[in-house]
């Protein structure tokens, strides 16, 4: 069925004309000069060519059939004609634009949900046919093959990446008024490149045509608050109305080549009308207008801007109590430990709580993203943890509490405005298994810390035994791990719950408004941190019992200290009994889940250190006792005088022993984190040393700046890396320089990718050459970071399977290259701008991209390594094909 539409309010109906024209209608309604049109719709076409194509061969065939069924598609739909009435009708139309030259150009609409060209969720701009200086003879001609163009190789590939079947969809043609511009420019209310807010436009002689297919020097302007900038080219060529109508290229006069396109006042418009439009249509644009001899700005098209960053992408981080863990700047070797155990015992803690595995299994990115590593540090990163705990039961009643937890307490109000009398009933419908993981909890407690401390033993003098049954032992006690930690951030997990549920029946049921819930829960038996003090005390009273040793340990040297200790020079028992703490409780210290840092197992002498405060206050195990047990009546007594009423008393006694007993189970979970931490910080620095040995280190000590999988690598024989040492003294120059920086804030908002981060990864994704490397610039076009095989394209007629894998190396691209670029990981043209075919096409396909590398086919060659950078428009030849390994 095919429709002539002109009424503006049809116009303006995207489900009917496709988002290009109704947005150009929604302009013109609003009063923005856009010169007048109409629209001619063929809905379905497929249904008027279906017997005379072979079976679709669905989205998830692979390029070569696809093209096969695309070619024949668009050959069949190319000889589709129009009814006599429909053609007269057409022409009748365009006379009334009153302009002799018109712009034909298609449009596809979306049906049964699927996405339309334009939509803001999905652009794919430039798929479909345009023409442009169309008179009344080829008018006809043009408005078919722009319908045909649903069907054409780059139209039915891309959209069988994204999943879209051709055959549902319809197609729009719009025929109009053809302006003559004297000078043309593109711009985006966002850098296409960065999201960055400000206004990039991309200006030439003549028509835009010029910019878009690369026939053109383009002038680029930078609007920002601050000011214009500018990016100047020597201009040679222009696209203007051939004199037969069509588009011919012409030479910019001599007089105009090195003269800005726009002056400051004209940008300035321009600048303006792009936010006028980016008001109107609700989101950053991407605008297309001439000017012609009279000075007028037309606005000829607006969609959304393709670049994947926008406000809406941004991230925001937070490390209030992250820094807990990892405080200051931290190590390669630590990121990449925390980095496996937030995955992996949080997913088996959503799998404890009922998260279904499908479930899951979707959100395994999320999981991988849960910490990010900015500049050295560790933050949390909030946009992954909201998805991840939203599915939790119970999480609108807890979430208050975790984001107060966090240091977001602006965002929420006190828990107790939201903890009401149903909010346990809403847990308890919701999750039975999450109540089942409550009731059975003590048990699968117990079983955990009998697993747990089994490990600690068959971990003990790891560094004593061959190399690989240290490597066998690391690796099953963290395969092991990951269907045991759950129940450590259950622990956690049900802490909070009980803490939110104590709070709020204590502000009930008290004469007290405000009570401080930590003075009600000394009691009970210690955790194993406190064990650990107990034991440091014991230490303590027995050196005070030798008034020499006493002395020695305040006074003298520490190492020298332990070493009289540890061969028994003041009894075989203080010997003892500092050789099995240490054993039991080595791995505790300031800092001591960051792996570059020693503690009491590989540095005894840290415990006579730990012990002189002990000493010198003449602490006994009595007195600790004492003073536990005051604590403890203490909270007896104050949880009497603020609640008098017997019965309630009761309940919050019971409620209180609950809270020990959580938060002993916290403790000794995280005590045993410590510890897991402890026994990857011995495999490691074994590893490290045998590999300086090796001389694969400079020094032994320089493991900490590799990655777990990296060292592991280079006794699997996995290692991807060449030369650990280059790439360890390279991340140990990051890691010094980030020492050097003040630190981020505790809150931030980055837009993707984090700058602090690619910065980071961009310095050490090239260690092998960091002061032999080949760099070369271009306009940062769609950002992102690649690094793989360049793969030299100097015409478009490789089989798309050569550039699976590879950074496509061209001189310029046209749409036709649309095959080669749906394989490429990044794109890299001599030619082009931040509007070209390229440039839009690399944002589209979310690949980095950067156009206008001077000599970038002569300088590169096939096969070479490079890495490119398509936020800041580099290109660095890592290693030549030439030195690659044979």
């Amino acid at each position: 069925m095919i429709k002539i539409i002109d009424a503006p309010a049809e116009l303006a109906d995207a489900s009917v004309v496709g988002h290009k024209f109704a947005r150009q209608q929604q302009l013109r309604d609003a009063g923005v000069c856009v010169p007048p049109f109409f629209c001619v719709v063929r809905e379905t076409p497929w249904a008027a060519i279906a017997d005379l194509v072979g079976a679709f061969p669905g989205v998830g065939a692979g390029v070569e059939r696809l093209t096969v069924w695309a070619e024949a598609a668009r050959r069949a739909a190319e000889h589709l004609r129009l009814m006599p009435e429909t053609e007269t009708e057409i022409r009748d139309r365009y006379v009334a634009l009153g302009s002799p030259d018109v712009a034909v150009r298609a449009c596809v609409v979306g049906r049964h949900a699927q996405p339309g060209e334009d939509d803001a969720a999905d652009p794919f701009a430039g798929l479909t046919d345009s023409y442009l200086y169309v008179g009344a003879d080829e008018l006809i001609g043009a408005v078919s093959a722009c319908t045909a163009s649903l069907f054409s190789v780059r139209s039915v590939l891309y959209r069988a990446r994204r999943g879209i079947d051709p055959r549902v969809l319809s197609i729009c043609v719009g025929i109009q008024q053809m302006l003559d511009g004297e000078r043309s420019f593109v711009a985006f209310t966002r850098d296409p490149a960065t999201g960055a807010r400000e206004t990039v436009v991309a200006a030439v002689y003549g028509i835009g045509e010029g910019a878009v297919a690369e026939h053109a020097e383009i002038d680029h302007f930078f609007v920002r608050a601050d000011g214009i900038g500018r990016v100047l080219s020597h201009k040679q060529r222009m696209l203007r109305r051939a004199p037969g109508g069509g588009v011919a290229e012409y030479r910019v006069p001599d007089g105009l080549a090195d003269l800005p396109v726009f002056s400051d006042a004209q940008i300035g418009q321009i600048a303006a009308l792009a936010e006028t439009t980016e008001r109107l249509l609700s989101g950053p644009q991407d605008i297309e207008g001439v000017v012609t001899a009279d000075s007028a700005i037309h606005l000829v098209q607006a969609r959304p801007a393709t670049s994947p960053q926008t406000p809406a992408t941004t991230i925001e981080w937070t490390n209030h109590n992250l820094t807990e863990s990892f405080p200051g700047v931290t190590t390669a070797m630590t990121y990449s430990h925390a980095r496996v155990f937030y995955r992996m015992s949080f997913r088996d803690f959503y799998r404890i709580v009922g998260v279904p595995d499908r479930q899951l299994r979707s959100r395994e990115h999320q999981l991988r993203r849960m910490i990010g590593y900015l500049d050295g540090r560790a933050y949390y990163r909030l946009d992954a943890w909201y998805a991840l705990h939203s599915q939790l039961p119970g999480w609108d009643v807890l979430r208050p509490m975790w984001e107060r937890s966090l240091g977001l307490a602006e965002r929420n109000p006190d828990p107790s405005q939201v903890f009401d009398r149903h909010a346990v009933t809403r847990i308890i419908g919701r999750s039975p298994r999450l109540i089942w993981a409550a009731i059975s909890f003590p048990r699968k407690l117990r079983r955990f810390l009998s697993w747990w401390d089994t490990q600690h033993i068959l971990g003990a003098g790891l560094s004593q035994k061959p190399v690989e049954e240290v490597i066998e032992t690391y690796r099953r006690v963290w395969s092991e791990a990951e269907s045991h930690w759950g129940i450590a951030i259950l622990a956690g997990y049900l802490s909070l719950a009980g803490y939110v549920v104590a709070s709020v029946l204590v502000q009930r049921w008290t004469d007290s408004p405000e009570v401080d819930l930590t003075r009600l829960l000394p009691g009970g038996p210690p955790n194993r941190t406190l064990q650990s003090v107990h034991s440091t005390v014991a230490l303590a009273e027995q050196i005070n019992a030798n008034p020499a040793l006493s002395a020695r340990v305040l006074t003298a040297d520490a190492r020298d200290t332990w070493n009289r200790i540890a061969r028994g020079g003041y009894g075989c028992k203080l010997e003892s009994d500092a050789r099995t703490h240490l054993r039991r409780f080595g791995d505790r210290a300031m800092h001591d889940l960051k792996i570059e840092e020693p503690t009491p197992r590989q540095r005894p002498e840290m415990l006579i250190e730990a012990l002189r405060p002990f000493v010198a206050a003449g602490a006994t195990m009595q007195q600790t006792w004492l003073q536990e047990s005051i604590a403890a009546t203490a909270a007896l007594d104050e949880l009497q005088r603020i609640c008098p009423s017997r019965w309630r008393r009761a309940i919050l006694r019971a409620a209180m022993r609950v809270g020990r007993f959580l938060v002993k189970a916290r403790e000794d979970t995280r005590f045993c984190r410590t510890q897991l931490y402890g026994f990857s910080r011995e495999v490691m620095r074994r590893l490290g040393s045998d590999l300086a040995a090796a001389g694969c280190l400079d020094s032994p000590e320089d493991y900490v700046h590799l990655e777990a999988e990296e060292l592991l690598g280079a006794f699997d024989g996995t290692s991807t890396h060449p030369d650990l040492r280059v790439l360890a003294r390279t991340r140990k120059d990051a890691y010094l320089r980030s020492c050097d920086r003040p630190a981020l804030p505790a809150d931030l908002t980055t837009a993707p990718p984090p700058i602090a981060a690619a910065d980071l990864r961009r310095t050490a994704a090239t260690p092998a050459t960091a002061g032999s490397s080949t760099e070369l610039t271009g306009l940062p076009s769609s950002a992102g970071i690649v690094r793989g095989r360049a793969k030299l394209v100097l015409r478009p007629d490789v089989p798309p399977s050569d550039c699976a894998g590879r950074i496509l190396i061209a001189r310029e691209t046209d749409p036709g290259w649309l095959p080669l670029m749906l394989n490429a990981t990044g794109l890299v043209v001599e030619r082009g701008s931040m509007v070209s075919h390229t440039a839009i096409t690399g944002r589209m396909l979310g690949i980095p991209t950067v156009v206008a590398v001077p000599g970038a086919t002569s300088k590169i060659s096939d096969g070479d390594e490079i890495e490119i950078d398509g936020r800041s428009g580099s290109v660095r030849i890592l290693r030549p094909h030439s030195q690659r390994p044979r």
